[in-house]
């Protein structure tokens, strides 16, 4: 009888470690899966550009309830056939040993079958599972492992295929991924054939050369009676923004801004044809009154923009002619009527309205000249003043609301459409706007303070950011570097979620210039570090960042 009994909880005992056996393989299997989804999701939002997610370089996938998830019902099936295995044995040594006949020999006899049985039946389990791991664990491991592979290959033209040998479902999911390689490589020489785009287009805007031989953010030009400096950080994909200025004389300098609206390759070629048309224009320019006749260069490229016949498509821009003994200004705008001056004297910046003109290419010139004229202006710098010019970007720059957990959601401080601070209630962003870049450069060239407050910061709304100026000295590239390292703050936030993948880059000369007057830059900037995939600029890690709207595309030019 004790033999029986012993075989009994034997019995009972292998049953249970099977089952855990069985148990802890079908949560391997389930692990693979989910991993496996995972990353070939993420793999997916490669193609469409989503690298750096809100999410901190996570994927949320969709949470079923805990009851229906594939995990829950494995582990339930598993648990219902354990207890039946369980009470179909006890049943059967019940029935055997309450039964009239039921002697010790022969329970040792049905203990003999049923032990070997038993080991058998765990032996052939334990093959099966063997069996099952090569042929479905080890795949899905394989398709993991390649997808981890597209995941942290940074130059994705070099990605491989995958090939399977089967003809089952893997060799399905193998097609599927292969797919999805084709269009990351294409996507990735898409994306170096815009690089080089880009690369094409700095060339036509005074910036100056890395040591890499690319060109970086900043371009600088000091003469005996004025100063140049320029800023240009392009947003994503091709533009149409730029500027330029040109040494006639001596004496006369010919500049140019203009913002091309839209995006992509018709925006960029229209810019690179501006370009072309000012440097030709002004190559035998000449002082006389042909030559100060602004205006005859505005109608050639109004003609050209409305002749292409592109919807949508114009330019808005400000061509000056700048007389750099006198400090006069000449002025002819196409749909850009507001100037921008600071004022030494009173240490303000002023804006000069000109008269409303029609952007270029938006009206035939016949029409132009019967309904507002393209004529020219005039203004006076005085010494040390600054005239600057600059497109939409920085008053345009934007950043989304966000509450504490880091979820985007719109204003409901008030009643709708009514105004809360510098939006309205019912918007889910804010623009920087004129009045912040006014603040910013009142502080900057005054050597005083400016506190930066966000609206629906998740950080908390008194997480001011405060830069101090007093150590600046005042000048015009400082104007321009605090404009846009202020502008990269404001899109900048400090999510917990956010991991070492996750990084914001900053111009060298903007982080510089941030490092030394914005007071928390060691609790967003830190353990930086130099990416030598983009010379000129500055890694900060677990760093988030709204994305960049438009180029930053700013001119200043100071009279001395």
């Amino acid at each position: 009888m004790l033999n029986t009994y012993m075989g009994f909880v034997i019995l009972i005992s292998l049953s249970i470690f099977g089952a855990l056996g069985l148990f802890t393989l079908i949560r391997g299997i389930h692990w693979v899966i989910n991993e496996s989804i995972k990353i070939r999701v993420e793999a997916a939002s490669l193609i469409s550009g989503d690298r750096n997610s809100s999410a901190g370089g996570k994927i949320p996938l969709k949470r079923n309830r805990p009851w229906r998830s594939l995990f829950f019902k494995l582990n339930f099936l598993i648990l219902v056939l354990l207890i039946m295995v369980v009470l179909l044995v006890s049943s059967l040594f019940y029935l055997v040993m309450s039964s009239g006949d039921f002697n010790l020999q022969r329970s040792d006899d049905l203990l003999g079958i049923i032990l070997p049985i038993s080991v058998g039946a765990l032996l052939l389990g334990a093959a099966g599972s063997i069996v099952l791991s090569l042929f479905f664990i080890q795949p899905l491991k394989r398709l993991l492992m390649h997808i981890e592979g597209i995941r942290y290959t940074e130059n994705k033209a070099k990605l491989g295929k995958l090939l399977f040998k089967s003809k089952d479902e893997f060799s399905i999911i193998g097609d599927t991924l292969n797919t999805m390689i084709r269009d990351l490589i294409q996507a990735a020489d898409t994306a170096t054939d815009i690089s080089m785009g880009k690369e094409i287009q700095k060339s036509f805007i005074p910036l100056e050369l890395h040591t890499s031989g690319n060109k970086l953010c900043y371009g600088a030009k000091d003469t005996r009676h004025l100063e140049f400096f320029g800023y240009y950080e392009g947003a994503k994909g091709l533009s149409g923004d730029y500027f330029d200025y040109k040494d006639l004389d001596g004496r006369y300098y010919a500049i140019i801004k203009c913002d091309v609206a839209g995006k992509g390759i018709p925006a960029a070629f229209i810019m690179i044809q501006v370009a072309t048309m000012f440097l030709n224009y002004f190559k035998d320019w000449q002082p006389n009154p042909m030559g100060f006749s602004l205006e005859n260069f505005v109608y050639q490229v109004n003609g050209f923009i409305e002749s292409l016949g592109y919807k949508g498509r114009f330019a808005a821009f400000s061509l000056c002619l700048y007389d750099s003994q006198t400090g006069i200004v000449r002025f002819c705008n196409a749909g850009d009527n507001l100037i921008r001056r600071f004022d030494a004297s009173q240490g303000e910046l002023k804006i000069v309205n000109l008269p409303e003109t029609p952007a270029a290419g938006v009206l035939p010139n016949y029409l132009v000249k019967s309904v507002a004229p393209y004529t020219v202006h005039t203004i006076v710098l005085e010494p040390e003043d600054i005239l600057l010019l600059y497109t939409d970007g920085i008053e345009e720059s934007r950043r989304t609301f966000r509450n504490s957990a880091f979820e985007e959601i719109i204003c409901q401080e008030g009643t709708m459409n009514t105004p809360h601070g510098s939006h309205v209630v019912g918007q889910g962003d804010e623009h920087m706007g004129g009045e912040r870049v006014r603040d910013i450069i009142n502080a900057v060239m005054n050597k005083g303070t400016y506190t930066l407050h966000k609206w629906h910061n998740p950080e908390g709304d008194h997480q001011d950011l405060v830069f101090n100026f007093s150590s600046s000295q005042g000048c015009l590239q400082d104007m321009l570097k605090a404009l846009v390292g202020v502008e990269k703050m404001f899109r900048c936030y400090r999510d917990p979620k956010a991991t070492e993948s996750d990084r914001v880059m900053i111009d060298q000369t903007i982080d510089s210039f941030l490092k030394e007057h914005l007071l928390q830059y060691p609790d967003y900037c830190y353990n930086t570090y130099e990416d030598p995939e983009h010379p000129g600029y500055i890694c900060c890690p677990r760093l988030m960042e709204d994305e960049q709207y438009d180029d930053l595309t700013i001119l200043g030019i100071r009279r001395k």
